[in-house]
């Protein structure tokens, strides 16, 4: 990569010190994967070719990706007018100037339902067997086009579930997610509001 694509790329100076410190005193070797912006074809391609790396015993796979960045400055305004599952005759809508949110359901309420559907589909096992990873990786694709929700490592997530699908299929694995936190960095409550989301989740096979 070049040196301006190095230095706006932070995610994994922000992992290392982490990584480090869970390892603390053992020798490990780190090789980091940037993913940028693919189809969902070629997210199956290298999910495939990553499978029997990310299914060694001695492997540790780190993903990483914010969840929702909402705000003017984000171009990205997506607002549920009502608690989900929304009423027929209630659409989404986009916060502006002109359009305020609802009284009694705040933009942040907003944000974290929207979230929350998105970590809904991504927990495991979510789908059917014989291969529930397809089947998530499916949903959550769909999902994205629904919503458009500015999760950034919406691709490494996707190129991971590939690779557990191809776990599934070719190493037998029997996968397990879960969530353990979300937060949001401010509460939302006006269009010149903004902020961003944060998951955190871990995986066993």
């Amino acid at each position: 990569m070049d040196v301006a694509t190095d230095e706006d790329e932070h995610s994994i100076e922000m992992h290392l010190p982490y990584v480090r410190k869970a390892f603390e005193g053992l020798d490990i070797k780190i090789v980091p994967i940037m993913v940028g912006a693919l189809p969902k074809a070629t997210e199956i391609k290298f999910g495939t070719i990553l499978a029997p790396f990310f299914a060694r015993e001695d492997t540790f796979v780190v993903i990483s990706s914010d969840f929702c960045h909402w705000g003017s400055r984000f171009n990205y305004t997506y607002y549920y007018p009502s608690p989900l599952p929304l009423p027929p005759d209630v659409q989404p809508t986009k916060i502006s100037s002109s359009v305020n949110p609802s009284s009694d359901h705040p933009i942040h309420e907003s944000i974290k339902e929207l979230d929350r559907e998105a970590m809904d589909i991504l927990k495991f096992p979510s789908g059917q067997p014989p291969n529930p990873a397809t089947e998530t990786h499916t949903k959550f694709n769909t999902y994205l086009g629904r919503t458009k929700n500015t999760i950034c490592g919406r691709h490494p997530i996707g190129v991971f579930l590939a690779a557990l699908s191809e776990m599934e299929r070719s190493h037998g694995k029997q996968i397990t997610l879960n969530w353990v936190r979300y937060e949001q960095s401010s509460q939302c409550t006006s269009s010149r509001d903004s902020s961003v989301s944060y998951a955190s989740a871990y995986a066993v096979y």
